[in-house]
């Protein structure tokens, strides 16, 4: 036997009563239509022991609000992420609001097609990571009054709402303290995607050196896919300790730097030496690995949760608020 689910008609029916009076208390009506106390607590009750649940996207067009809100990131089962993700989750429970995820994989087309579905869903706002070719598509939309908070990347400044890390100075901060310990040729190994993580975390990389009159040499900076990279990211520390000489290596991300490091540190058993190694976040596999290193740790847990409350912020203003937040990360030194 099939499930039958349970309608305000069936509610009505039972009641006695009209089904549109049931439509009144179940949309929060029952004051505004002056439905008296008693007939609530007689309907909910029923309503209860009936199983009757609201459908969500009907009562969103009633009453303009569907207390949902979208998440789209790169991937969902990033541990950077996925913390993201949990505390975006927490604080929109505080604000009565429930989260629906979803992982673009860093593909314009999939990123589209997850926003064109949220939306169509009623989503009262999104939280997006972009991927490249999201801009248009997101800028249209919020002209048209949707809120929207782009978090851990953006497009340009004074756009959209923001919140990011201090991807240049952070990077710059990381590298600093590699050249300070005695590095002068410092390996980068970054992701081939276009976004402003990847461009302030170059720069930042790029300011370091400078500053301290080093070379910039575009044959120790490798790029690697954003997923399943693995395999390049051995490859690529490999040459970069076997043909170019480097003293440390600078990865973008601890996944990245995770990855790496279990090379560097079987090098550092065979050789001798004693390679550093730099990257954004942290671990406790890095501290495992028992290499030296130097990281800038996100407030990610805090990224989560000024972006809900961005977004809370602008779902309920009758204007575009364009505001920047720019969390800083804390450096952790275990360069020795």
């Amino acid at each position: 036997m099939g499930f039958k689910k349970v309608s305000l008609k069936d509610i009505s029916k039972e009641l006695g009563v009209s089904q549109s009076l049931i439509s009144f208390v179940m949309n929060g009506k029952a004051k505004e239509m002056r439905v008296s106390d008693a007939m609530v607590e007689k309907i909910l009750k029923k309503a209860d022991e009936m199983g009757y649940k609201a459908n969500p996207m009907a009562q969103a067009l009633r009453t303009g609000k569907s207390n949902t809100i979208g998440l789209i990131v790169a991937d969902i089962s990033n541990s950077f992420y996925s913390k993201i993700a949990r505390s975006i989750e927490d604080e929109a429970t505080e604000h009565g609001y429930h989260v629906i995820f979803g992982s673009s994989d860093e593909n314009d087309k999939r990123s589209t097609e997850l926003i064109n579905l949220f939306y169509d869903k009623k989503i009262d706002g999104l939280i997006i990571s972009p991927a490249k070719g999201d801009r248009d598509n997101l800028m249209k939309l919020q002209n048209s009054g949707f809120p929207i908070v782009l978090i851990d990347r953006y497009f340009s400044e004074n756009e959209s709402n923001i919140v990011v890390a201090n991807n240049l100075s952070g990077s710059y901060e990381i590298v600093k303290r590699l050249i300070k310990n005695g590095n002068k040729k410092i390996g980068y190994i970054t992701h081939g995607t276009d976004s402003s993580v990847v461009r302030y975390r170059y720069q930042g990389y790029v300011k370091a050196l400078k500053e301290f009159e080093l070379e910039l040499n575009h044959q120790i900076i490798r790029k690697v896919s954003h997923i399943n990279n693995e395999q390049e990211i051995e490859t690529n520390v490999k040459d970069l300790i076997e043909n170019h000489d480097i003293d440390s290596i600078f990865f973008f991300n601890n996944t990245m730097a995770i990855e790496g490091g279990k090379i560097i540190r079987e090098y550092n058993k065979s050789s001798g030496r004693n390679l550093g190694i730099g990257c954004f976040d942290s671990s406790r596999y890095l501290e495992l690995l028992g290499i030296p290193y130097v990281s800038a740790v996100q407030q990610v847990e805090k990224l989560g949760e000024v972006s809900m409350r961005l977004l809370m912020r602008q779902i309920n203003s009758t204007s575009q608020l364009n505001e920047k937040k720019v969390l800083t990360a804390r450096l952790i030194d275990k360069l020795g």
